[in-house]
């Protein structure tokens, strides 16, 4: 392998599970990992071609840590070591020696442990971390060693911790007195395990040790903290490696510290430090020295004070070749081109063989590689900006000030890939065993001309690079280091002269030139040339040559300057020449520049005086004086601001009286000649042009350059000029022209030309094509030329200025002229962006044209009186005169009639004149008159200027003229649109021409034909026709007026008469309707008025008016039915016209429908009358009779047979047959019957003809007697709902909208119909193969044939994705190593291999170990170091000793399966055809029977397997069940293997200590952690006896929780209720059942207590019977063998000591707990007196714990005995527990929510006690005097945990005696009491009878048992009628009846109560029982005994018995 392809490799330390801190380029890569397996020892046997070269940790395994044993001691194990040794290390001999002086400075443990400072050692959190939350510390590491070290870093918990500091290329060695800061930042987000000890990995080299710096939380730690596995840092064999370990003691005592080590080789050095003072720690430095190139793990001891000795485990893999690098970073300084500087470093070689050494330097191809690890290290950092910034607000004990990890991109270094070219290494290629070299490195900037620098980059010129050293052996084992090393380089100097040009003034726009020098005083050749000019907005400017210059050492170079400003004020502009390699060099301009000047000819434009309106054009030269070319525009200012000159205009629809046309005609006709010599529209040719003199001072191209404020006037109309250019170019299709570069040209250039663009430059040629018409409207006054005018230095252009006055007098104006010299735009250097920069802004350019006028109006003479009496003048005649106008002034006019008379008019159409300057014009008129007798007639006319018209007269006397006409009136009578002509006859009578005009008054239904004419004056005649059509009916009058003209009318009346209607029908309804033959109707519809004959009938109104018609019915008759005088017709046929009214408005049509309906055959008429009326004259009215005919006849529709039958048997599709039969369709009618609707009902279709589909309902139509054949087929695909049935269906006739007679059809139909119970299973892995099954049942009429059939099969990974091609990659390299003779060697395919390789295997390891040997050599060549196949040692057990059982097969077992369970292979179906053999066929879900026959109405269940598959996968199978004449069903399985399914809220949950009755209800969470839908059927583990729910306790969950479905990542809540009972250690075990087939459990646990109360006050018990003593013994043997008790009891093992005799007797005789509960028949005596013993001693040494902390002891254990005494009694009597049950029924309807939790009234609350009572106190008051108070108080503690609600009773009443219960210090408790008043008895008159002495009574009278010796009738046995004194007699004998449970306790005398409103239980709470005693001598005796127990109840609880005794005294 060549050494280039690794030289970005160096040594990595092989530690498990370590994350090296390293920059990308120096960790070891993927791929030389994938490249090279790590066999540590080659095989005898030649290694195939594919596989790769070894590496150099030869003795690691592929990512796992199998242990190996110690140095051999048999020699077996020498022989097998011996096949596992190097050559070199085989056959060489060499005597350990150190290689240099650095190794030899740090050999010494002082050098090597303490010059390396760690502040801080060890680093402490007191509290604990918590989870997203970032911890920081800055880590600083000071060399006070005399050499430099090199420095790796890293960590345990990479995934957590991330380990930074400052540039790693440079800072990997530190210097000595130099420090480094190292940043730890932690961030973990979990919080499981987050609080486990970190370590933080500091390693050195040349030695190498590695240096721990802990990270120890204090939380819950009471343990010394150590490293319980380390890794060693590698080295070569015989080369000792170092590990310094830190063991911190966090407790406040001081600890003893023993070690222990047996292993060979490895050495401790502890400083002599045996003690670990309190939160101290102390250095452990550990010392091992290979002696063979092998893997080595062990162990040794650490014993902490009398603590058991704790293991540490440590593992070394030496290496094989290693090399040390003395240095890795050298900074040189400055240095000039050709300056040479050296450095050296050492180089050792700790190798026992030669090594040879490759180097490269940097380049692109490693900056990539670096990246993409850069890329990938700094992705697989999970922290973020934001967290750090999260952190920082967080205040975290370790956090401190640390950069932004943003700052690694910062700080990553830059190498130059060029910077190789100016460094050289000098050293050996080859390395003797343990020496050293010196190595040279030199620093010599060489000048490269393909090598140049940024100019964005100013010398000095920084280079770095990295030297990579590449150092392989014979075993071809590689190691990589580098070497960093930076250095400058001093530009290239010239000096430049001048340095400052000083133009002083110069014009905008003026060019000067300027020289400038370059000099080369440097050794090199200098490259120079012109970069920029900072300021290029103010001037222009260009500098030759544009290539600058290569100047030689000492040689000169001239540059030179041309330029101009462009900014009109002092500048300064700053140059920079640019050399190559070297600095930029400026050059200052300076000057002023000043304003452009432009000359004119004439300097003032005269016009002089000129008339108005009249355009004055004058001619005006512009000349450059400048000597740079410039481009210019003039345009008028300050104009447009005038009136228009719209003259006056009488009408605004018609022309200008006057148009400035009129005098500029001789203008136009002067320039014709010009227009015919020039055609703009010609062709324009393409000629070369040759280019103007190219100089300094000049253009190379004569272009026009315009300024930004031109654009809106020129720039706008560019888009729409190339818009037209290409439509132009399109139509013309230049290019399938020939010459088609030139023809493009030509194209283009004339679309140019005829775009508005240009128009500009031609439209105003000297203004002759001008739109002179607009001129009157257009408020300008002044026109000149506005193109853009380009002129060269010294030469000038004409420009025409064009003014057509609007107003009069005298004005001074200007034009504006914009200037705007521009530079070369040959320019190269300069970009199009800088030449629009140069131009020169508007306003510093900008001058003005002026010029003077004189407008002024003409003088004119003429006569305004024309007289025209003297001539004779008849009307209408036309007479001519003239009328002569002069100008007497030196200017012309305009002048125009503005006002003319009617009459008048102009011979030649002229009445608009132009007048010039001392001339006449005559006005040719004529005039008409039309008045007659004398006339006058005015008008006006206007001179144009003047504000006021001048008027004008005409006179003359006017005669009339005569005529006669025949007939004088007319009249007539006509029908409505009858036509009718009348002539009319006309003579003239008069001496003079005639002229007359006829006319009509109203001409909308009458017109003449001849309208007017001229009569000669001989008596000549004329004749017009007057003809009329009306529309409507009425009386129309009219007036025919015959104008003679001059007010001379005659007038002629006209009258017709118009009868009738204007009305017409389609078809014609006068002559009568008939309907024809049709069909009878329903009868239903007829009476509903339903009709379905109808007919349309046209209505046309083609009158003018509007008419209303009313329809009316007069009668309906039969001609067959002969009317009867006796009886009336029935109706059987309607007749109907719709709508009755009608309003027909004129020139219209409406439609009438004539509606017919008969249900009987017939013949039938109707008559029906039309009132027509008119709307606008009401009175005018006209009627129609309308008779209508219809026949009815009966459809008659048939077929050929009465019913089709179908028999439908389903088979197998392919053998499915069509079932079509036909029938025919008659119809007997003499009728063609339309629209016959034939549906067919049931799973039946029909259809008409052959060729057409199919359908439910068709249409057909029938001919009158046709026979039409219609097909019926059976409808299969709606059988699927259709089984097992007799289906009939028919063929349905409809026609005229009657039933006619059906077609039945039969279809008999006999389906299985197969259904899955359960469609979509989902199921899960149980470890091994298991069979469901899959429940069908069969619910059709017959036998159903079914098959399963697998359709699909899909693997799916589930769980974290693996890389893409990680499978593949892995599966390669194991199919690779499998190198035996299998027939699965030339598979292709590599899954197939797969499959038969192991299939193969399989067979092989039954007469073998094949496979164990093919896995050994798997695990051994595949390297998974970099894959996450890693197998964690904590999952071994911890003895690693040299057994069988822990030898390296066990973990290349456990490795083989891992990697196996994890790969994500994807299924065989996918990449390959499934294997053939047999040993697959279990790989996937298949049913045991694949097919088979299901009776009708029976359920099967098919056996379905489901495979073993592996972790994380999901196995989905899709079955299809084909039945045979039925349907498919489909069945889905999913098969998933995941190893949780539902998560708990809390799997074991606490329900805390209760009391026994107190009912719990707990709910939790549930939730469903997969992506599937789950099914959960919740059961209890054990099922509670019914008979003991109250004792033991029980937990059911509510029936609505039992069952469960569970959404994919839903949740849901499940909820148990019950009570704890009497069970100290109640548990309860609930299981899962999920998708029955994966099982989950969760548990409920508590305690349920008994509360009591128990006396605090010292008393006596009562005496106990023997038979209750040894039942109390009993209980408490129970007691102490109770699983519970041995749960809350702990034994005090220093009790042994005083029974050392005793313990002499255990060795003859032995026993354990379970032997304590035997009974006494079944032991002997020597074993009974044992037990007694031993039980005696038991009880002694067992110390009660108590759950309860403030409970002493001893009220534990009674209340356990007092709780195990009550089960016994409920077990043994079932009357007793019926009692029991009968108290907790009671206590629950008490507490119901309904009735409220606690009692409004403690009087009226009844305390239930258990039946059960304590062991009774006696409170002996001793003798007692008679009418004195003895008061007596008691003490009692109530435990719980419950509710104190209690109450003291007598079993009679004692007379005197009271009590009262009180709580002090408890108000919190609400607690309410209640006690008997102190009040002497009223009615009570017996005495008091003690206890004894009632018993005395009861044996007596048995009667008096009931009534306690105080019942007032002893014989009715409370069978009485209650009085009112029996009542007070009751209350005083018994406080009134007692609602208890118990018989006896109705009749007791409650004393005092107690009652609790407290919400929650409490115990511990002190209850005082204060009794007050007065003795009457009215009740008691002397020497009378008291005996009589109080008895204290808790509720729900037991009695406390007190004993009360006293003597009666004196």
């Amino acid at each position: 392998m060549e050494c280039r392809l690794n030289h970005k490799y160096e040594q990595q330390i092989p530690a498990r599970n370590v994350n090296t801190v390293r920059d990308g380029s120096n960790g070891t890569p993927p791929e030389l990992v994938s490249a090279l397996p790590s066999a540590p020892v080659p095989t005898p046997a030649p290694v195939p071609s594919p596989a790769p070269a070894p590496a150099a940790t030869s003795a690691r395994t592929s990512g796992t840590t199998a242990a190996s044993s110690p140095p051999p001691s048999t020699p077996e194990d020498n022989e097998i070591l011996r096949e596992s040794e190097i050559p070199s290390a085989r056959n060489t001999r060499f005597k350990q020696s150190i290689c240099c002086i650095f190794k030899e400075y740090f050999s010494d443990y002082a050098n090597l442990v303490d010059s390396l400072h760690i502040v801080p050692r060890l680093i402490i959190q007191k509290r604990s971390f918590r989870a997203n939350s970032t911890y920081g510390l800055t880590l600083t590491i000071r060399n006070n060693g005399l050499y430099p070290r090199l420095l790796e870093f890293s960590t345990d918990s990479p995934n957590d911790t991330v380990i930074s500091y400052s540039q790693p290329d440079i800072n990997r060695y530190i210097e000595t007195d130099k420090t480094l800061d190292i940043k730890i930042n932690i961030r973990s987000s979990t919080s499981k395990n987050i609080n486990r000890r970190r370590l933080v990995f500091i390693h050195s080299f040349h030695p190498n040790i590695t240096f721990e710096v802990p990270i120890i939380v204090l939380n819950e730690l009471t343990e010394p903290s150590f490293s319980e596995h380390i890794t060693i840092p590698p080295t070569v064999v015989k080369d000792k490696s170092y590990y310094e370990m830190i063991i911190y003691n966090p407790t406040k005592e001081l600890v003893n510290i023993k070690y222990r080590i047996s292993y060979k080789g490895l050495k401790l050095n502890y400083l002599n430090k045996n003690v670990l003072l309190a939160e101290d720690y102390v250095k452990l430095l550990l010392e091992f020295e290979p002696q063979k190139l092998q893997e080595y793990k062990g162990f040794f001891n650490i014993k902490f004070a009398v603590a058991p000795p704790k293991l540490v485990i440590f593992d070394f893999v030496p290496k094989s070749m290693s090399v040390y690098l003395s240095r890795g970073h050298f900074a040189f300084g400055r240095s000039k081109f050709g300056e040479e500087t050296q450095r050296s470093f050492m180089i050792c070689n700790e190798s026992a063989h030669m090594v040879n050494m490759k180097s490269e330097f940097y380049n692109e191809r490693n900056s990539e590689e670096d990246d993409v690890n850069a890329d990938v290290h700094s992705k697989s950092s999970k922290y973020s900006n934001k967290m750090f910034d999260d952190a920082i607000s967080m205040h975290s004990v370790l956090m401190f000030d640390f950069d932004n990890e943003n700052d690694d991109k910062s700080q990553s270094l830059q190498y130059n890939e060029e910077a190789a070219l100016h460094f050289q290494l000098q050293g050996p290629e080859a390395l003797e065993p343990l020496s050293s070299y010196e190595v040279t490195l030199t620093y010599k900037p060489l000048y490269d001309d393909s090598t140049v620098f940024p100019e964005s980059m100013d010398p000095p010129y920084f280079q770095r690079t990295k030297i990579f050293l590449c150092f392989t052996d014979t075993n071809e084992c590689i190691e990589s280091h580098y070497v960093v090393a930076e250095g400058e380089i001093a530009g290239i100097e010239v000096e430049v002269f001048p340095k400052v040009i000083d133009f002083r003034k110069i014009y905008l726009g003026e060019e000067h030139c300027a020289f400038i020098k370059i000099l080369n005083v440097d050794d090199v050749i200098a490259k120079v040339k012109f970069k920029d000019c900072l300021e290029p907005e103010t001037c222009g400017l260009r500098i030759t040559p544009s290539d600058g210059f290569a100047l030689e050492p000492c040689e000169r170079g001239v540059f030179h300057l041309s330029f101009f400003i462009i900014v009109p004020s002092r500048f300064t502009i700053t140059l920079r020449f640019k050399v190559e390699n070297g600095l930029f060099y400026r050059v200052q301009l300076k000057g002023t520049g000043q304003h452009v000047q432009l000359r004119t000819f004439p300097q003032l434009v005269e016009f002089g005086t000129i008339p108005f309106a009249v355009p004055q054009k004058r001619f005006m030269l512009l000349m450059n004086p400048l000597a740079v070319p410039i481009t210019l525009q003039v345009q008028a200012t300050e104009d447009g601001e005038e009136q228009p000159l719209v003259f006056n205009i009488r009408d605004p629809n018609k022309i200008l009286p006057i148009t400035v046309r009129d005098p500029i005609k001789e203008l136009q006709r002067a320039h014709e000649d010009l227009l015919e010599d020039i055609d703009i529209h010609d062709n324009i040719e393409i000629t070369t042009m040759g280019n103007d003199l190219q100089s300094e001072k000049s253009y190379t191209v004569n272009e026009s350059i315009y300024s930004s404020e031109f654009e809106e006037d020129v720039m706008e109309p560019v888009p729409m000029m190339a818009s037209n250019l290409l439509k132009n170019l399109k139509k013309q299709k230049v290019f399938d022209k020939s010459e088609t570069d030139k023809r493009v040209l030509q194209e283009a250039l004339q679309g140019l030309l005829e775009t508005n663009y240009f128009s500009i430059f031609t439209k105003h040629n000297n203004f002759i094509f001008m739109d002179w018409n607009g001129i009157p409207s257009d408020p300008n006054e002044v026109y000149c030329d506005n193109e853009i005018i380009y002129l060269r230095p010294n030469t000038g252009r004409s420009i025409t200025i064009l003014i057509i006055p609007n107003r009069v007098g005298y004005f001074n104006r200007s034009l504006t002229v914009r200037i705007c010299p521009a530079m070369s735009a040959s320019n190269t250097e300069s970009s199009e962006e800088d030449q629009h920069k140069t131009l020169i802004k508007s306003e510093y350019l900008c001058s003005k044209l002026w010029f003077e006028y004189n407008c002024c109006t003409p003088e004119i003479d003429w006569y305004n009186i024309v007289n025209l009496t003297e001539r004779t003048i008849y009307a209408g005649e036309e007479y001519n005169f003239n009328m002569l106008f002069t100008n007497l002034s030196p200017v012309g006019g305009f002048i125009h009639y503005d006002v003319i008379p009617n009459e008048m008019g102009f011979r030649d159409g002229t009445w608009k004149f132009y007048i010039g300057s001392k001339s006449q014009v005559m006005a040719k008129c004529h005039v008409a008159f039309r008045v007659l007798g004398k006339n006058k007639l005015s008008g006006l006319l206007k001179i144009v200027g003047d504000p006021h018209p001048y008027p004008f007269h005409l006179f003359g006397n006017v005669l009339p003229t005569e005529i006669r006409i025949t007939p004088n009136v007319v009249h007539r009578r006509i029908q409505v649109y009858e036509q009718n002509k009348v002539h009319f006859y006309i003579d003239n009578h008069s001496p003079t021409n005639t002229k007359l005009t006829m006319a009509l008054k109203d001409i909308r239904f009458q017109y003449l034909t001849v309208r007017g004419g001229m009569l000669a004056p001989t008596g000549q005649s004329m004749y017009t026709t007057l003809i009329s059509m009306f529309p409507d009916p009425d009386l129309y009058q009219n007036t025919l007026y015959i104008d003679l003209q001059f007010d001379h009318v005659m007038e002629i009346q006209i009258s017709f008469l118009v009868e009738g209607v204007p009305f017409y029908f389609e078809p014609d309804l006068r002559k009568g309707f008939d309907a024809g033959l049709l069909f009878t109707d329903l009868k239903e519809d007829f009476q509903s008025n339903i009709y379905k004959h109808k007919f349309r009938v046209k209505v046309l109104n083609r009158g003018l008016q509007n008419y209303r018609v009313a329809i009316s019915r007069l009668k309906t008759y039969s001609p067959a039915m002969k009317p009867s005088a006796c009886a009336n017709q029935p109706l059987t046929a309607r007749f109907e016209m719709h709508p009755k009214l009608l309003e027909l408005s004129p020139d219209s049509e409406e439609f009438i429908e004539i509606l017919i309906s008969g249900y009987e055959e017939g013949e039938f008429f109707s008559d029906f009358l039309w009132n027509i009326t008119d709307v606008l004259h009401p009175q005018r009215k006209n009627v129609i009779k309308v008779t209508a005919k219809a026949t009815f006849v009966e459809c008659d529709l048939g077929w050929d047979r009465k019913q089709l039958v179908f028999n439908y048997h389903p088979s197998h599709p392919l053998k499915e047959r069509s079932h079509i039969e036909i029938a025919e369709l008659i119809n007997h009618n003499t009728l063609p019957v339309q629209n016959v609707i034939l549906e067919a009902l049931g799973p039946f279709r029909i259809k008409e003809r052959f060729e057409d589909t199919f359908e439910k309902q068709i249409s057909v139509s029938l001919a009158r007697f046709e026979r039409r054949e219609i097909f019926a087929i059976l409808n299969k695909a709606t059988l699927k709902q259709l089984y097992c049935r007799q289906v009939e269906g028919r063929i349905s006739v409809f026609a005229t909208g009657k039933m006619q007679k059906p077609l039945l059809l039969r279809l008999s139909v006999l389906v299985p119909e197969v259904h899955i119970l359960q469609p979509e299973l989902i199921l899960f892995d149980r470890g091994q193969p298991f069979n469901d099954c899959v429940e069908i049942v069969n619910n059709g009429c017959s036998t159903a044939n079914y098959k399963w059939k697998r359709i699909e099969v899909s693997e799916n990974f589930i769980g974290d994705d693996d890389p893409e091609d990680l499978v593949g990659e892995v599966l390669s390299q194991i199919l690779r190593t499998l190198e035996y003779n299998f027939s699965c060697d030339d598979e292709p395919n590599l899954t197939r291999r797969y499959q038969q390789c192991v299939c193969q295997c399989q067979r092989e390891t039954e007469h073998g170990t094949l496979i164990l040997d093919i896995i050994d050599e798997i695990i051994h060549d595949i390297d998974l170091e970099h894959r996450r196949f890693v197998i964690h040692m904590d999952e071994f057990e911890a003895s690693f000793d040299d057994s069988v059982e822990h030898d390296s097969s066990s973990y290349v077992r456990h490795t083989i399966d891992e990697i196996l369970g994890q790969l994500k292979i994807e299924s065989s179906q996918q990449l390959s055809s499934p294997s053939s053999d047999y040993c697959f066929s279990d790989r996937f879900i298949y049913f045991h029977e694949k097919s088979g026959l299901l009776h009708k109405q029976q359920h099967q269940g098919c056996l379905l397997h489901l495979p073993h598959i592996r972790r994380a996968h999901e196995l989905k199978s899709l079955f299809q069940l084909d039945v045979v004449g039925g349907r498919s069903q489909y069945l889905s399985v999913t098969l998933v293997n995941l190893p949780q399914k539902v998560k708990f809220q809390k799997d074991n949950i606490y329900l805390n200590i209760k009391p026994w009755y107190e009912s719990f209800c707990t709910t939790f969470r549930v939730t469903n952690v997969t992506k599937y839908p789950l099914h959960l059927l919740l059961m209890p583990m054990r099922s509670d006896n019914r008979e003991t729910l109250l004792i033991d306790g029980y937990a059911k969950i509510m029936d609505q929780d039992r069952e469960m479905d569970l959404e994919p990542l839903g949740s849901d809540k499940i909820k148990v209720c019950g009570i704890l009972g009497f069970n100290e250690n109640f548990t309860r075990t609930f299981g899962l059942l999920i998708n029955n087939s994966a099982n989950s459990y969760f548990r409920l646990r508590g305690q349920g207590v008994l509360p009591i109360l128990n006396m605090t006050t010292l008393l006596p018990k009562v005496e106990q019977s023997n038979a209750d003593i040894i039942e109390e013994y009993t209980y408490m043997r129970k007691i102490y063998n109770y699983d519970i008790f041995k749960s809350i009891t702990e034994i005090d093992a220093d009790w042994r000591n005083p029974f050392d005799e005793e313990a002499e007797q255990e060795q003859s005789i032995s026993m354990d707990f379970s032997e304590l509960s035997e009974s006494d028949e079944d032991m002997s005596t020597a074993r009974q007196r044992y037990h007694d013993f031993q039980l005696f001693r038991m009880v002694q040494t067992y110390v009660l714990v108590n759950n309860n902390q403030e409970l002493p002891n001893a009220v534990v254990l009674n209340q356990m005995l007092v709780t195990e005494r009550y089960l016994h009694r409920l077990r043994n009597n079932p009357e007793l527990y019926d009692t029991h049950q009968k108290v907790y029924q009671k206590h629950i309807n008490l507490h119901r929510p309904s009735q409220g939790f606690k009692p409004s009234n403690v009087k009226h609350f009844t305390v239930q006690p258990l039946p059960c009572e304590q062991l009774a106190y006696v409170v002996d008051l001793g003798p007692l005097t008679l009418d004195t108070i003895r008061r007596f108080e008691l003490r009692l503690q109530f435990f719980g945990p419950g509710k104190l609600i209690a109450c003291a009773r007598t079993a009679v009443k004692i007379p005197g005696l009271y009590v009262d219960l009180q709580v002090d210090n408890h108000p919190d408790k609400k607690f309410t009491y209640w006690a008997e008043k102190c009040n002497a008895p009223e009615f009570f008159e017996k005495g008091y009878r003690n206890m004894w002495e009632r018993l005395v009574d009861a044996d007596r009278s048995p009667r008096v048992k009931h009534a306690h010796s105080f019942d007032f009738d002893a014989m009715v046995k409370h069978q009485r009628i209650i009085t009112d004194k029996d009542r007070r007699l009751i209350e005083e004998y018994y406080n009134s009846l007692n609602h208890s449970v118990y018989p006896d306790h109705k009749h007791h005398f409650t004393l005092a109560k107690i009652l609790t409103a407290h919400h929650s239980n409490f115990s511990g709470v002190e209850m005082k029982l204060v009794g007050l005693f007065k003795p009457e001598s009215k009740y008691y005796e002397r020497d009378q005994r008291v005996v009589d127990y109080i008895y204290v109840d808790l509720h729900m609880g037991p009695t406390l018995p007190i004993l009360l005794r006293g003597v009666i005294s004196a």
